[in-house]
């Protein structure tokens, strides 16, 4: 049983390599599909890709504007992989410049991501608040559904405190 469970989480860990390096590559198109899968494996377990972190923030950091649908995948990601205090600081600069984004959806990553960097490191949170109300405001029907999205989940976190 145990070397069954041991090849299995080796076989994730080379998955994660492989999806990681597709990440880094020349293709464009490879390279969005790969951000898209990441951002749908970090949705149930930010954990499989933690070991990247850095790395996937400094890619997420460079990206060109071109780019818009990787950064989005990629602004949910970073985020969510964040397991470090100094990674969800370096992560929330990377939320604040996607914030002013040209395209939409890079926009709604962000917010969505500071939200949940938020709920890790209350230190965000004043920052975070802020961007959500400016979201809320001034932003598209997308940007203020992304917000209120954001008071929930730190409505939910709130009472499980409780």
């Amino acid at each position: 049983m145990a070397r069954a469970i041991a090849e299995e989480s080796g076989g994730v860990k080379v998955a994660a390599r492989a999806l990681v390096r597709e990440l880094f590559g020349e293709d464009v198109e490879v390279r969005k599909r790969a951000a898209d899968v990441a951002r749908r494996i970090t949705e149930a377990d930010g954990s499989l890709l933690e070991h990247y972190a850095d790395e996937l923030a400094g890619l997420l950091e460079t990206l060109p504007v071109e780019e818009s649908r990787t950064r989005w995948h990629l602004g949910l990601v970073v985020p969510r992989v964040a397991n470090t205090c100094a990674q969800r600081l370096r992560a929330a600069r990377t939320m604040s410049l996607l914030a002013e984004d040209e395209s939409n959806v890079v926009r709604c990553s962000a917010v969505e991501g500071m939200g949940l960097l938020a709920l890790q490191e209350p230190s965000l949170r004043d920052e975070a608040e802020e961007m959500v109300e400016r979201y809320l405001r001034e932003g598209t029907v997308a940007m203020k559904s992304r917000a209120r999205g954001v008071q929930r989940s730190w409505m939910r976190a709130e009472q499980k405190k409780r």
